[in-house]
């Protein structure tokens, strides 16, 4: 017998039809079976069990209370009718008739709570495997979009500060043609982070433009410089998107994007003009990302801010980063980090010097002196969270140990220190290795 056959039996039939026909034939056999018994007609002999009990009970527990209970009165009433015409109705077991009635009651109360039960559990159930469905389903598509984004992610060499830091290793290379050599580079990484599929990247000499494209990406670019968006971006030197437009703007530019590349002093030196872009990625993040890249790309294309290390006397320039740090924490929520190893004894310079050789390409790095006479080194690590600055550190404490013994009082390492959460500490920090510098305090 098969598994759901037996459930068949033990649950009963669904048909409310059916189960009343098989409720009158168990009421019949317990009627012939009670009639063909020792219990009907005097004397009553005492039965070890009384069998008729178990039809009640059998349907009690099958249908419930109702189709139970009709075949334990109808017994009764028929059993009693028989013996009246017998000529035994004074004789009728009542003990037995109550008892039939009573157990009925129970086995389908029973019955009636179990299948109450029993219900709200399959409904439950039912639920649980919708939520389950749909959670399947969510997470499949889900996965799909993660692989996507995992391919999406595995086609670019690196992250995003990576990248940075490769067009800093591309300018160090190339020092005399700088502009030429980083022009693709800075727009296929632009195109990446935006999805832009037409564009030219052009130098930027004040405010002119040098018609003569120094990189191209794909057909049918044309540079319009009479354009109003073209206009505007010249004159307010900030990312301009079609996708900032409110709906009852009109678009009346050629290009969907203009983004300049500013340099920290303020100074423009290039522009991306975008006539095609994947529209959808142009989302609030992406800007804030394209924004971030032209400003690190156009210091990397100014002469002055080539130098992997700032000197001591270049005190102003480094505050300069620093602004140009927390602007970008202020406007696009990119935070950074600031780490300064102090020699207190002035006795570890070769520590320094080793510290110096871990330079990064997207790191600016500043030898000073604390207001003491000690000998210092500042990092400002730009675009890296606070773990990222630790585990920077981490692999310096790693390295620092092979030329200090031990990190003790005569060699000091604060930080790192978040832009975003601790900038008031940095100050603090940079007021005591050198002179006090007014434009930071005021930022």
């Amino acid at each position: 017998m098969s598994k759901r056959n037996f459930r068949q039996i033990v649950k009963g039939n669904q048909s409310n039809g059916i189960a009343w026909l098989e409720t009158s034939v168990v009421t019949l056999i317990v009627i012939y079976i009670w009639t063909k018994s020792e219990l009907l007609t005097p004397p009553f002999v005492e039965q070890s069990f009384f069998w008729p009990l178990i039809g009640p009970i059998l349907i009690a527990l099958r249908y419930g209370l109702a189709k139970g209970l009709t075949c334990a009165v109808v017994t009764n009433i028929v059993i009693a009718y028989i013996m009246q015409i017998d000529g035994h109705l004074q004789q009728f077991p009542l003990s037995h008739g109550i008892g039939i009635v009573f157990t009925t009651l129970l086995a389908g109360e029973f019955q009636n709570h179990w299948n109450s039960t029993s219900r709200r559990l399959s409904m439950e159930h039912q639920y649980m495997r919708d939520k389950l469905a749909l959670f399947s389903k969510n997470y499949h598509l889900l996965k799909v979009s993660h692989d996507q984004l995992e391919q999406r992610t595995a086609s670019q060499s690196s992250s995003l500060r990576s990248s940075v830091k490769a067009l800093s290793n591309i300018a160090y290379q190339h020092i005399e043609q700088r502009q030429e050599n980083l022009a693709e580079p800075i727009l296929n990484l632009m195109a990446e982070i935006a999805g832009i599929e037409v564009a030219g990247f052009y130098q930027v000499n004040g405010k002119n433009i040098t018609p003569n494209a120094l990189s191209v990406r794909g057909e049918q670019h044309l540079l319009d410089l009479t354009d109003p968006m073209l206009q505007e971006m010249l004159k307010e030197q900030q990312l301009l998107s079609a996708a900032k437009l409110s709906e009852q703007q009109e678009h009346k530019s050629r290009y969907q994007l203009c983004i300049p590349l500013v340099n920290t002093h303020g100074d423009i030196q290039a522009a991306v003009l975008a006539e095609s872009t994947k529209f959808f990625m142009l989302n609030p993040t992406n800007i804030a990302l394209l924004s971030v890249v032209a400003n690190y790309s156009a210091d990397l294309l100014t002469d002055e801010f080539m130098t992997p290390t700032l000197q001591q006397n270049q005190k102003s320039l480094f505050i300069d980063y620093l602004d140009r740090a927390k602007n970008n924490n202020k406007h696009y929520g990119t935070d950074s980090c600031v780490i300064v190893f102090i020699d207190i004894k002035n006795k570890y310079q070769r520590a320094l010097n080793s510290a110096i050789e871990h330079h990064r390409g997207a790191d600016i790095y500043w030898c000073c002196q604390t207001v003491n006479g000690q000998q210092a080194l500042t990092v400002l690590l730009p675009m890296t969270t606070l773990y990222g600055a630790q585990q920077f550190a981490n692999r310096l404490n790693a390295m620092i140990p092979v030329e200090i013994p031990s990190l003790n009082a005569d060699f000091k390492i604060i930080g790192p220190l978040s832009v975003e959460k601790d900038w008031d500490k940095i100050q603090q920090v940079i007021v005591q290795l050198g002179d006090f510098y007014e434009n930071m305090a005021a930022s």
